[in-house]
């Protein structure tokens, strides 16, 4: 049996059980698509547990997912999890031309795969740009691309946030363009249609159509995604517990099942926070002077090891970063990008690094500071 036909036998084996288990979970509404031949699926991404979901809506179409590369470092677990299903790599802060690569080779060979276009998580609940060269990647391969948007996730699984909140969820194709359709457009044409039928915004439908999301602690984290207090200006003074979002400076506001806040000023939800903060820290003539403590520096090996190099506060001042004598320019980091809540993994100068934090910390300060100056 070559590796192929086992991987299409395990995806029958194990999708209706494991899927439908995710399905009845999340509460997610979906239904059971047919590919037309080889495709490149790609899908927004709004919670961890998205390829789950998209392997229930494609049941009988075995496919290979882009997966992170922090993936293939579990042990035993991503032995057993390459065994099963083979994900193709792809390294988060990097270039990623290699996956690029991979998907090309995995599709002329007539298999389907699945990617999803952020290469992460919504930190607003709004879809973010898609990965640069997808567009490229879908006119070339002679595939089908199918576009695949999923609606609630945001809500029921933060990306900031701990757990499940119990809601309602969907996903569904948007469009199917073949082949010689995709030849016929131009590559930055492809990636407008993408961005179209992929885009999503989490406030817009909550508010046409509300929806209570029920859980537990449901501010829990909530200061790793906002950095800034709107009441005294000051960053890393937030700090999310139990409903409530509060600041050392006295501001209290509830986080509610519907995703907003009370009371609604001076911000209604996230999206409109994150917005302005992002705004306020362009605007400073110097980026402020970060320090968070407690975290770990380390460098990947190409085994996908890790070596410790070392640990302490990351600072940022001005044009930048440094961790206990080890100084990186903002200038000489090609790439930067997050993990999870607590990883900061970037390239710098052809070397690939990550910062892992310890505990909740917010490091999407650092990443905005760095696209803000990548734009300049």
């Amino acid at each position: 049996m070559n590796k192929n036909t086992w991987h299409r036998f395990i995806w029958r084996l194990i999708n209706r059980p494991v899927t439908g288990y995710f399905r009845h979970w999340l509460h997610f509404e979906t239904k059971k698509y047919t590919l037309p031949g080889p495709s490149l699926v790609i899908s927004n991404h709004t919670t961890n547990y998205d390829p789950l979901l998209v392997a229930g809506s494609f049941p009988r179409h075995q496919m290979y997912f882009v997966a992170s590369e922090h993936l293939f470092r579990k042990g035993i677990v991503s032995r057993a999890i390459h065994f099963l299903v083979a994900p193709i790599a792809r390294r988060k802060g990097s270039s990623g031309g290699d996956t690029a690569m991979t998907m090309l080779r995995t599709l002329k060979k007539g298999h389907s795969v699945c990617i999803f276009g952020e290469g992460e998580t919504t930190w607003n609940g709004v879809t973010q740009p898609i990965f640069p060269g997808t567009g490229d990647i879908a006119r070339i391969a002679g595939a089908h691309l199918v576009t695949y948007r999923i609606e609630g996730g945001y809500f029921a699984c933060p990306r900031w946030s701990k757990g499940v909140r119990k809601g309602k969820m969907r996903g569904s194709i948007v469009n199917i363009y073949p082949p010689e359709k995709l030849k016929d457009m131009s590559s930055e044409e492809i990636a407008r249609v993408i961005r179209e039928d992929l885009y999503e915004n989490a406030w817009e439908r909550q508010k046409a159509s509300p929806v209570p999301f029920r859980g537990k602690d449901r501010a829990r984290y909530m200061e790793t995604a906002l950095f800034l207090c709107p009441k005294c200006f000051q960053y890393g003074t937030l700090h999310g517990e139990g409903d409530q979002l509060k600041c050392t400076c006295g501001l209290t506001l509830t986080y509610t099942e519907n995703g907003t806040f009370d009371p609604p000023a001076p911000f209604e939800n996230i999206l409109l926070w994150d917005e302005w903060q992002h705004e306020c820290l362009a605007a400073e003539d110097t980026p402020p002077p970060f320090r968070d403590k407690e975290l770990t520096l380390y460098q990947l090996q190409p085994d996908h090891s890790q070596k410790r190099i070392v640990e302490g506060t990351l600072k940022l001042v001005e044009d930048m970063l440094s961790i206990h004598g080890h100084c990186f320019l903002m200038k000489d980091i090609s790439n930067m990008a997050l993990v999870q809540k607590h990883i900061m993994v970037f390239t710098c100068q052809g070397q690939y690094y990550e910062l892992h934090a310890k505990g909740p910390l917010c490091l999407r300060k650092y990443l905005a500071v760095w696209q803000q100056q990548k734009q300049k």
